[in-house]
């Protein structure tokens, strides 16, 4: 029932606060069994120790990252590498080659950054198997992608560049930081361009996928494995075939790529109004792209039913704020007070507008109304198919095996035969709290140790 599964989650059931607490469960496929059943004090220690260590990683990303962007001047890069200078100055093209070399070089970093992330997510105890899907891994892009790239790529790099006059006069520099603000414009989009176009040619071409395509063909062809349609069109080995194409992971997208157009729109709509040609020319090509992909290649399986969206939503608000708040700065560090301070209404109403709606509008997206789970549940009555669907389905995959029936002086009755173990409390495999017993798959209490001795036999 829609509306029982809608209760129970909005409900108290226990004084204690973490002894009882119902959640919304993820597709049984998804669901991370190793998980289920871990102590508050297990999860929350686990959150913590992930929140520790991204927050480490983001301190010791700073340091590479820092120093690639300061690259993206030529100038200064044949500084630090001075057998460049020779052929930059015989060769135009060369010049503007590693002009580019910044941007690719963050890009290559923020590549790997997801795959770094997502074993730290691994240890929050999560239900839902950790995937490049998961709102965990999505949030700590976004905030890592924000700080690292956005504001370490634009304040550091100005800093290298700037270090002589900094060292010279410490108190210059928020006034150069503030200059230097808006001219790099240039650089961040130059970024979103190659980080996000340039991938989406890849995917429009396919080219990996169809590497690994004929990869798997000669393997498969060598080692006999393509006798039938489906062993022509299986993964074979770890390789995919293009008729078996990956899901599209919306989280990784959303969190490394999107929330940093946004950043970046709303930061220099202002400052570089010509930014936001740009970005409404990457976002175009982006949905041109990706409404064939999504239409004609990948599957539907990892669809979250817009849950990703709620978190998309709260993530652009704080984009918004932060950039108003820079805007502030900017303006205020380059002496205009009265411009500055007219923007603090601005400010305050976005505040509250963020405020306001996380009273009560963000809790509603978390549930279906009483009225709509009564529809649901009416259309749904006498539906078996809906009933046979779900049977079981998120039962143990231990408890799914078949085992013996048991047969002994206490069980006279039991017949011995095979039985699958369903999902109704009466055929479920029970363990007791007192772990003394346990009910065999015919609803009869046996010892433990004769239980599992038959199932030993079995196996």
């Amino acid at each position: 029932s829609v509306t029982y599964a809608n209760l129970a989650r909005q409900a108290v059931h226990n004084k204690e606060a973490w002894s009882c607490v119902a959640m919304e469960p993820p597709l049984p496929e998804l669901v991370n069994w190793r998980n289920v059943g871990k102590s508050n004090h297990s999860r929350q220690g686990g959150e913590l120790l992930s929140s520790v260590l991204t927050f480490l990683l983001c301190i010791t990303w700073t340091v590479p990252v820092g120093f690639f962007a300061s690259l993206g001047n030529v100038s200064r890069l044949t500084e630090v590498l001075p057998f460049l200078a020779e052929p930059v100055q015989k060769y135009d093209w060369f010049s503007a080659l590693l002009a580019q070399l910044a941007p690719l070089i963050l890009v290559a970093f923020v590549t790997l950054l997801p795959h770094f992330l997502l074993l730290f997510s691994k240890l929050e105890g999560l239900i839902e198997v950790e995937s490049m899907q998961h709102h965990s891994l999505m949030s700590k892009l976004a905030s890592f992608t924000i700080i690292q790239t956005f504001f370490i790529s634009t304040i550091a790099s100005t800093l290298f560049r700037s270090l002589q006059g900094i060292v010279r006069n410490p108190a210059s520099a928020f006034r150069i930081v503030a200059e230097a603000l808006p001219a790099q414009a240039a650089y961040l989009i130059q970024i979103i361009i190659i980080q996000n176009l340039l991938s989406m040619g890849l995917e429009l071409l396919r080219l990996t996928p169809g590497v690994t395509d004929l990869l798997r063909r000669i393997v498969a062809k060598m080692l006999g494995h393509n006798l039938t349609e489906k062993e022509r069109n299986e993964t074979f080995l770890g390789l995919r075939s293009l008729d078996d194409p990956l899901e599209f992971y919306f989280g990784r997208e959303l969190g490394q790529k999107t929330i940093l157009i946004q950043m970046v729109m709303f930061v220099y709509v202002c400052m570089s109004p010509i930014t936001s040609y740009f970005t409404l020319f990457v976002f175009t090509a982006l949905v041109i792209g990706f409404r064939n992909q999504f239409i004609y290649i990948y599957p539907i399986a990892n669809d979250s039913g817009g849950k990703l969206w709620i978190s998309f939503t709260k993530i652009s608000i704080v984009c918004m704020i932060v950039a108003e708040l820079i805007l502030f700065a900017v303006i205020l560090l380059k002496g205009a007070l009265i411009p500055a301070f007219l923007l603090l209404p601005l400010i305050a109403a976005s505040i509250m507008f963020d405020a306001y709606f996380k009273k009560r509008h963000f809790t509603i997206t978390k549930f279906l109304p009483v009225g709509e789970c009564a529809l649901v549940d009416s259309q749904n009555e006498g539906d078996e198919s809906l009933k046979e669907f779900l049977k079981g389905s998120y039962l143990q995959p231990a408890l799914k095996e078949r085992t013996k029936g048991v047969s002994t002086s206490d069980n006279p009755t039991s017949s011995g035969k095979s039985e699958e173990v369903s999902a109704s409390a009466d055929h479920a495999l029970v363990i007791g709290g007192t772990g003394e017993q346990s009910r065999s798959s015919s609803g009869e209490i046996v010892d433990d140790d004769i239980f599992y001795q038959a199932v030993d036999e079995e196996n």
